[in-house]
């Protein structure tokens, strides 16, 4: 009966080390190209500013409002999220280059300077 259950404890532990192994190697080398690219909000003193992460990695730390003179952060979180969409559709459009928000993206977004 004791062997039964290290029997069963080693076949557990074998399938858990596998399916580690084909989540973190496998499934990856799979789509090398994909890359995954999220972004979050944050407060600061000046305003808002946005992080964006490429497969969870800091990518770009925003904490003024680009395209503009100053250290201004943006008014609020909704401007801030709007904004860093914008830049996470470009980088997405460009391949991962490092995306050029312009004054004409601030107007269009109503974005408050």
């Amino acid at each position: 009966m004791q062997t039964i259950k290290k029997n069963w404890v080693y076949a557990l532990f074998v399938f858990a080390v596998g399916f580690f192994i084909y989540k973190q190697f496998i499934q990856k080398a799979k789509h090398p190209d994909q890359v995954e690219i999220s972004y979050k909000v944050f407060h600061t003193d000046a305003g808002w500013g946005y992080d964006i992460f490429t497969n969870d990695t800091l990518y770009v730390h925003q904490q003024f409002m680009p395209a503009i003179e100053g250290r201004k952060g943006f008014a609020s979180e909704a401007d801030a999220k709007l904004i860093a969409s914008l830049a996470v559709t470009k980088m997405k459009d460009q391949k991962l280059k490092l995306p050029m928000i312009l004054l004409s993206d601030l107007d269009s977004c109503k974005i408050a300077r």
